[in-house]
């Protein structure tokens, strides 16, 4: 039954790939947007099962895909693969908290489908299928004939194909490629509103069931390589074949019934993605180097400010951060202390993206690793805590060089693509693994100790998390200015030109990514020893795509927008929650939506946009007294 879902679901990506070029991360979002409308219609307002469905799944869905398309991916266009990635990442991040603050964010563990609260059951051929079932396998079938038939025998099915081929030689003959673009986002957006509400009665109408269920079905879109609809609807179904036969060969329970089973669509996701990188025909890539992450700002412009002036910023700002802890009362330095740690994870972006110019999903992973190692290391095994923390850091090391040498020839997207496929396949079955999770209540952890100093107060553990940061920070900026770091932005630039003047691209990948890592596992055995506790679902791969979306939105080449992006997350949903009502906490979600999608407008991020508007306000004023001083009129 999930393969027809899949199937309608994959159809949909591959449609507005082949249009416009734009991989929507956010498919599940919309799913979930829609399928709370015919909810809301249904069951919380009475409306008939026919009159929601039109108008949620018919109405609602297009119109979404319409106003998305008008307001932001027409803009993209000419966009790097990247500002293209990060704005659909954003909108991922965004939408399911809007949705949650319009319509209530209470748990529903079924929701009812097209068939209602009670599908009668039917007996075909010896099998027992229920009307929701039923429904599933038909919609599938039309949805797969429909677009068959539009597509072959239509004049609108002609100008896809035109545009999809060429869009300049489309506009040449007279075909509005910008309509063509618009229409597809609105079937897109109708099929994943269609996908929606067939599998509510499945999973829960949650957030994160509908983000694991939507990236489920990029497996079928990979295996179609973004451009068979025809592959994506039976890669699709043999997902969903694969899974269901899953259940009579795996145990009823245990790792490989809970882990095993969910991990099927990202596993292979992940195979198929091998396969066509070691044919050399990575799926929908003609430059099969590429150029990763063009989007994001290569070389820093050269500043005009004098030495004297950046100079006394970074006084401040380490002025501030030293006397946080005087400034502030216990209950809020606990609060910054946790950003610390955050920041420290954060990190791990500014070296495998700011500068491997990477997109990966899996940092999150590689916290979760560190965490988990230094808690059974310390609590299991005696450790003393620091050597755990840092022993930590380097068993996450392992980890991100095997990412590395399974994404050394994948662009941007099938990158992204690998890495959250590895995160999610880890989530499902190293994480849950009893003796880590502990039943949910995962390990307990003391804090840091040197001899007889305890860091096991707040004030002292944001000291020792300021001065963790501090040094990995000038790592990082001495990694910069080595050889190593202008390899990296040789890379980042175009792997082709790097490959052709001898610079191993193999090489590069692997530092940026075994770095990321040991920084990562690094930051997530702090962050545990700052819960005291080491609890794998804290590290949730859907969450990791959050904090890129936070730290994109401040700045992913600076250390300094880790530091602002780890603190201010939870800093900002604090003071959310202290002054506002609970449900406009979802808000600091949608916020930091947002501000990844404003990677189009500043690639360097919110912290580089506002300085730069700082400045141009202080040379405004600047000139403005010089004139008034010189009495020359305005």
């Amino acid at each position: 039954m999930l393969g027809g879902v899949y199937a309608i679901s994959a159809v949909g990506l591959v449609l507005t790939y082949k249009a416009s070029h734009i991989f929507n991360f956010a498919h599940g979002a919309i799913a979930f947007f829609v399928a709370s409308c015919f909810y809301e219609l249904n069951t919380r307002r009475g409306w008939s099962i026919g009159a929601a469905a039109v108008l949620s799944i018919g109405i609602i869905g297009p119109v979404v895909g319409l106003a998305l398309w008008a307001v932001l991916f027409r803009r993209l266009t000419h966009a790097s693969p990247t500002i293209k990635l990060v704005a659909t990442v954003g909108l991922f991040v965004a939408i399911p908290p809007a949705t949650q603050f319009i319509f209530g964010d209470e748990q529903i563990f079924r929701a009812p489908g097209l068939a209602g609260n009670t599908p009668d059951v039917v007996d075909i051929l010896g099998t027992r299928l229920d009307a929701d079932q039923l429904i599933i396998f038909g919609a599938a079938l039309t949805v797969a004939l429909i677009l068959a038939l539009v597509l072959r025998f239509t004049g609108f099915g002609l100008s896809v194909r035109a545009v999809v081929d060429s869009q300049t030689m489309s506009e040449l003959v007279g075909t509005n490629s910008k309509a063509i673009s618009a229409a597809t986002w609105a079937i897109g957006c109708f099929l994943a509103g269609l996908a929606g509400v067939l599998v509510a009665p499945i999973i829960n109408l949650s957030p994160g069931s509908y983000a694991v269920f939507v990236i489920a079905s990029f497996a079928a879109a990979v295996i179609a390589r973004m451009e068979s609809l025809t592959l994506a609807f039976v890669g699709a179904l043999l997902v969903g074949v694969i899974q269901g036969l899953s259940v009579k060969f795996l145990p009823s329970s245990g790792i490989l019934s809970h882990g095993v089973r969910p991990s099927i669509p990202f596993a292979v996701m992940a195979v198929f993605l091998l396969i066509y990188s070691n044919l050399g025909r990575e799926p929908s890539q003609p430059d099969l180097a590429g150029a990763a992450t063009r989007g994001v700002q290569h070389h820093r412009p050269p500043s005009d400010r004098p030495w004297w002036r950046r100079g006394t910023l970074y006084v401040l700002g380490a002025a501030v951060l030293l006397l946080g802890p005087q400034m502030l009362d216990t209950f809020w330095i606990g609060i910054v202390a946790g950003g610390l740690a955050l920041a420290i994870i954060f990190l791990s972006f500014t070296v495998v993206t700011g500068e491997g110019g990477m997109i990966s999903l899996c940092q999150i992973y590689f916290a979760g690793v560190g965490a988990i190692a230094t808690a059974q290391l310390a609590t299991e095994h005696g450790w003393p805590i620091g050597i755990a923390i840092l022993a930590g850091g380097l068993i996450a090391v392992p980890f991100g060089m095997l990412v590395a040498m399974l994404a050394v020839r994948l662009g941007d997207l099938y990158l992204a693509l690998a890495t959250l496929s590895f995160a999610l396949l880890l989530d499902n079955i190293i994480f849950r693994i009893e003796d880590f999770d502990q039943v949910g209540a995962g390990v307990f952890l003391n804090r840091p100790a040197i001899g007889s100093f305890t860091f096991d107060s707040d004030d002292r553990f944001y000291y020792l998390l300021l001065a963790v940061f501090v040094v990995l920070a000038i790592l990082i900026a001495n990694l910069r200015r080595s050889t190593t770091g202008l390899e990296l932005g040789a890379v980042r630039s175009s792997e082709t030109a790097t490959a052709t003047i001898g610079v191993s691209v193999v090489r590069a990948k692997l530092t940026a990514f075994s770095l990321s890592a040991f920084i990562a596992g690094i930051g997530g055995g702090l962050l545990a020893t700052y819960r005291y506790l080491a609890l794998p679902s804290d590290y949730s791969a859907i969450l990791g795509i959050v904090w890129l979306a936070v730290v994109v939105t401040w700045g992913i080449r600076s250390p300094w927008g880790a530091l602002v992006a780890g603190v201010a997350l939870p800093v900002i949903s604090q003071l959310v929650s202290d002054n506002l009502e609970p449900r406009y906490v979802l808000l600091t979600a949608v916020a930091f939506g947002l501000g990844a999608i404003g990677l189009a407008r500043e690639p360097r991020g919110m912290l580089a946009l506002q300085g730069q508007q700082l400045r141009g306000a202080a040379r405004w004023s600047h000139q403005r007294l010089r004139r008034t001083t010189a009495g020359t009129p305005e």
